[in-house]
């Protein structure tokens, strides 16, 4: 029967209506009426012809040809094969047999965004360490009853202390006894060697931010948005004169402390070390201050000192990106590496270590929501070792946040772009120069008005890309969003070579924009691993963006030109899934992604 053929088609497709409707051209209801039965045209109909079509582009785009050849007995992959091996299987009357060796659509091949509940997590790691009610009961000497609850979310053992630790303490076991503790430490988005009770106990009871598509929005609003000379201070505060003693008294005392602390950094040099998990209200409750130090620390940035910071960010997705926000004047020096701690931080106690390494420290550790605090002044060599051997266990519980690499280090950004794994996906604004032949692009690039040193640098920026887009083709499929606008361009139809951090763009003539976007219809039309997501609007104008299998680096367009390459798993599972959502929201037959291109070609003409 029809119907019952096009439901197993569609679960081991893993697709809907929807999905083949876009890539048949033609209503939902169409396609669901064949679905439902309520229709059963004849085999040699349009509507069959249409819904096969569909069902071509679909695989197609989620590169599972070869799992719907199987299904249907087809020789080949091609249209010519597949389509009619595709409908004489939905007319046929043999049993359907499903192949084992499935392919998953590769849309659905991204990360997954963190689970949000209790509930929810616990019920994936059990079903990862094979672990049943019963056995988890038995372990934790409840009721069985109450797994129950726990797995559908109605009850949380986070108010008995004992019973949380223990719960935890057995999911590690059980882990380390099946031999899964990598897949349980990848579950919690940490390592191997760091997953412990604690961390396994933080990542149960942590409620995260679900609205991954609104986090990704603001965090790459952020960097697309920011304009050094909005942030650079026109007013240079004058720094006040701070008396030298051995301890500061409250939120007034570590203003002036800090002051002496920086002005000495900036002059000094070095390197500074930097940890805080204490309300912040001494910084921003006064705006004087808050402008003081900001110009110190640029001052410092400026001066060579390098730091690193462990950000008091609990993992939550909001005070990351208010971090990333905060903070990114100063990240796009490329002289500050931060971190964020894997785990939830002790909530009974606060603590300040700002360390300028080898020269003297601010030091403060006192019970949360002490009102009276000060902050001890040190000096000593040997107290200074003892305090940097402390930051640096802290470091140790620590996983990197954000890389910002710059011109001056583009070569560590190549080698890190190297070194990662080659599942990549683009979100671009301007022409691809990895799409141009190497002729059309030195005709471009002949239009910059840059020197002919950095045009040498960027020709050579564009064989690297190239031949790196043309290994990717021939092993694995390549994914990229274009951003085109409404009218498909403008007069600023720009290349740029920004993914290799070169700081040189160009703009194409009309004839130029044409024979680049001939280059690209001719990919799609006979490259297979090249998926083109055409987006009719621009969400962000001035950055780039990557991403890999367990980083997304975003890449400015404008002066000053930088790659931040995020590395903590919330937001790179974020922004990995906004991405991911894009292309399956605008995803389109290659015909149809192919006229779409030829009329942007049209109206260059016109």
């Amino acid at each position: 029967m029809l119907s019952e053929r096009i439901a197993a088609l569609y679960a081991l497709l893993k697709c809907n209506n929807t999905d083949i409707a876009r890539f048949a051209g033609c209503s939902t209801g169409n396609i669901s009426r064949l679905k439902t039965g309520n229709r059963v045209p004849g085999p040699g109909s349009r509507s069959i012809a249409v819904f096969a079509e569909g069902v071509y582009g679909y695989s197609d785009y989620e590169n599972m040809l070869p799992t719907l050849r199987k299904l249907c007995g087809s020789p080949g992959d091609s249209k010519e094969e597949l389509i009619p091996a595709l409908k004489a299987w939905l007319y046929g009357s043999e049993e359907i047999v499903i192949p084992e060796d499935a392919a998953e659509p590769r849309t659905r091949q991204t990360k997954k965004i963190r689970i949000k509940t209790f509930g929810e997590k616990l019920d994936r790691a059990m079903q990862l360490l094979d672990l049943s009610n019963a056995q988890l009961a038995s372990h934790l000497n409840i009721d069985v009853s109450l797994i129950s609850r726990y797995r559908r979310g109605i009850y949380s053992p986070l108010g008995n202390e004992r019973l949380s630790e223990k719960l935890a303490d057995v999911l590690r076991n059980r882990a380390e006894k099946s031999e899964k503790k990598e897949e349980l430490a990848a579950l919690c988005g940490t390592s191997a060697d760091r997953l412990d009770a604690d961390s396994l106990a933080s990542w149960l009871y942590e409620t995260e931010v679900s609205d991954s598509p609104q986090i990704a929005k603001k965090l790459l609003g952020s960097l697309d948005s920011f304009s050094p000379q909005r942030t650079l201070i026109n007013a240079v505060p004058n720094i006040p004169a701070i008396e030298k003693v051995p301890r500061y008294w409250g939120s007034e005392g570590l203003r002036n402390a800090v002051i002496r602390f920086l002005s000495d950094a900036a002059e000094e040099g070095g390197e500074l070390l930097l940890y805080s998990d204490e309300p912040m209200d001494w910084m921003t409750e006064d705006r004087s201050f808050f402008a003081l130090w900001a110009m110190l620390m640029m001052r410092c940035v400026q001066s060579g000192v390098k730091i690193r910071i462990i950000h008091n960010v609990d993992r939550r997705a909001e005070e990351m990106i208010a971090a990333v926000r905060g903070w990114l004047p100063l990240y796009i020096s490329g002289m500050i590496e931060p971190f964020v701690f894997s785990s939830t931080r002790n909530g009974r106690f606060s603590h300040t270590v700002f360390l300028h390494s080898g020269h003297a420290c601010i030091h403060g550790f006192f019970p949360a929501g002490q009102k009276e605090r000060w902050y001890d002044y040190l000096t000593a060599p040997g107290e200074l070792e003892t305090v940097e051997r402390g930051f640096d266990a802290m470091l140790s519980e620590a996983s990197p946040f954000l890389r910002t690499y710059t011109p001056d280090t583009a070569a560590e950004y190549r080698a890190f772009v190297s070194a990662a794994p080659r599942d990549r996906g683009f979100m671009l604004s301007a022409l691809p120069s990895a799409t141009m032949t190497e002729d059309l692009f030195r005709r471009v690039i002949s239009h910059s008005e840059a020197d002919e040193e950095h045009k040498k640098r960027a020709l050579a920026a564009y064989r690297r890309l190239r031949g790196r887009f043309l290994e990717d083709l021939k092993e694995r499929s390549v994914d990229m969003i274009l951003c085109t606008g409404p009218s498909g361009y403008g007069p600023d139809m720009t290349v740029d070579l920004s993914l290799d951090l070169t700081g040189i763009s160009a703009i194409c003539d009309p004839d130029e924009f044409k024979e680049a976007v001939s280059g690209i219809i001719r990919l799609v039309g006979s490259e297979k691993n090249f998926h083109l997501t055409l987006l009719p609007d621009f969400p962000f104008r001035d950055i780039q963006i990557v991403t890999f299998k367990d980083a997304v680096s975003v890449l400015r367009r404008q002066e000053p030109c930088a790659a931040f390459v995020f590395l903590n798993p919330v937001l790179t599972d974020a922004v990995s899934g906004y991405i991911a959502s894009l292309r399956g929201n605008y995803a389109q037959h290659r015909r149809d992604v192919i006229e779409k291109l030829e009329e942007m070609m049209e109206r260059t003409e016109g």
